[in-house]
Order: C-alpha cells, then structure tokens, then sequence
C-alpha cells in the first residue's frame, strides 16, 4: 500500500518566511510612527502659552494650556509664562539716579507684571527676550521720575506717588505689546549720612511744630470753653438775681432751717416765720 503526499514547494516553511518578512518591514514602520507622534505632541502646562514657530516663522495661534498636536520636525514651541513674574533689580543692579538737587541716590527697584496669552506671539516676535528689553526701559525711566523729585520726598509720603508715577510711565510703554503692569516697589534707598541726618532731623522738626501747633489749638479750644462755661455761669447768676424776691427768699431759708431736727417751724402771720425750739 502506497501513501502518496503532496508538498507543492513546502507551504509551511514559506508561511514561515513570509511572517519574519512582514515583521522586519513593520518594526521600522512603528519606529518612525512613533517618532512621528512624539514629535508632534506637545503639552502645555496650566501657567503657560505655547509660541508655535514653523520652519522660523511664528505662528499668530498660541497654543493653550493642554496637549496640542504639531507639525513633526518642521515645528517648535517657545513656552512663555503667563503667571505673575517680577524683574527685579537690587545688589549689583540697583538703580543709580539723580535727585533734582543733584544729589546720587541708590534704590532697589522691584517690577511686577504678567503677559497677556493672546499676545505672547506678538512679544516673542517683537521683542524675543522680553525680560532684557523690559530692564533697559525700566532703568530708564526710574532715572528720570528720580530727576523730577527731591531726596526727602522718598522718605516721605511722597513715596507713593513716585511709584506711582514710574507704574504710569512703565504702563505707557508695556502694555501696547501686551505687557500687564501690576506694581512698582521702591526699596532700601540709599543716600549719603549727611544727608539722611538733615533730612530726617527736618521731619522731626516739622513733626515738633506739629505736635506744638496741636496744643496750641488744644489750649485755645480750652480757653473759648472756659469763657463760654463763665459766660453760663454769669447768665445763669443774672437769672436767679433777677428772680430773687423776699418770698422767694423766704421759702429757701425755711426749706434749709427743715433740715434741721432743732428747728420747728410755726406758720406766725402771713409771712409765716419759724420759731426756734431750745436744745435740751
């Protein structure tokens, strides 16, 4: 008995060459899918804006916060901080300035401020390096406001309204390229001794004509209540003069001698005198 089997050209060793050929194309093809993928994802954190940059052009669209999908290899993203950042300047960058007397003055100078999304384009495209560019106009502008106030105005109230003039002028030029100014701090200033010494030696003399000026006030309101308290007193004496009579005064010296335990009073005549009781 014969057995006669059929093996046209050893199927199952070809499927098997066939399988390791399909797997060696498809591993480069999940590499570079993969690398395709990584390349265009790009995710941005909540305090953020994404700058989107094709080929060295930047895109009008940011990008928002979340997972954003790109242009692989062709496409970058500059991350830009919308959160409240501070340019800061103290120690070796402190601001030198002026006064309007002449006299140098050495201050720290702290800036607050954050960049509006919509425009975070428009600043990278412009300006790139915000941060060098804000510094520059800062500096700047906190020699001049210095130059149009005198020394002692530092030290005073008047603080405030330096800071508040430097925020107005800083505000002017930031805020057309989308930068929010939210304070100015002026701090540890720093004048000659001799100058500290006359300035502060002309508040407290300034406070002393105060404190004088207070109690001389004090004094003339004392003064006009004293004389409107001895004015009631001499209208109240003209009243009761003018009141008294003998049966007035009658009945106030009987209502005194009343209180008397030695006094019994007898209603004698029309006047009605008392009489007085011996004491036993």
């Amino acid at each position: 008995m014969r057995i006669h089997t059929f093996n046209p050209g050893n199927p199952i060793k070809r499927g098997g060459v066939e399988m390791k050929g399909r797997a060696q194309w498809m591993v480069p093809v999940i590499v570079v899918v993969v690398i395709l993928l990584f390349s265009s994802v790009r995710i941005i954190d909540q305090t953020e804006v994404g700058v989107v940059r094709i080929l060295g052009k930047v895109s009008d669209a940011e990008l928002g916060p979340g997972l954003n999908i790109v242009f692989p290899f062709i496409t970058s993203v500059i991350k830009i901080p919308v959160y409240e950042q501070t340019v800061e300047m103290a120690g070796p960058d402190s601001i030198k300035a002026l006064t309007s007397e002449g006299l140098e003055v050495t201050y720290d100078l702290a800036v607050q401020f954050n960049i509006d999304p919509a425009k975070a384009s428009s600043i990278y495209s412009q300006l790139k390096n915000y941060h060098v560019w804000m510094s520059s106009r800062i500096r700047s502008a906190g020699r001049d406001i210095i130059a149009e106030y005198k020394a002692e105005d530092l030290y005073t109230t008047k603080r405030n309204e330096v800071q508040m003039e430097l925020s107005r002028k800083l505000s002017e030029q930031f805020e057309p390229y989308g930068i929010n100014m939210k304070a100015i701090l002026i701090r540890n200033i720093d004048l000659p001794d001799s100058v500290v010494q006359k300035i502060e030696a002309k508040i407290s003399a300034k406070q002393e004509a105060e404190k004088m000026e207070f109690v001389i006030q004090k004094e003339s309101l004392e003064a006009d209540r004293k004389v409107i308290e001895a004015q009631g007193i001499a209208d109240a004496n003209k009243i009761i003069a003018n009141s008294l009579n003998d049966r007035y005064l009658t009945w106030y010296w009987i209502q005194n001698l009343d209180k008397h335990n030695d006094v019994i009073y007898v209603p004698v005549g029309e006047n009605g005198m008392p009489m007085f009781k011996s004491i036993t």
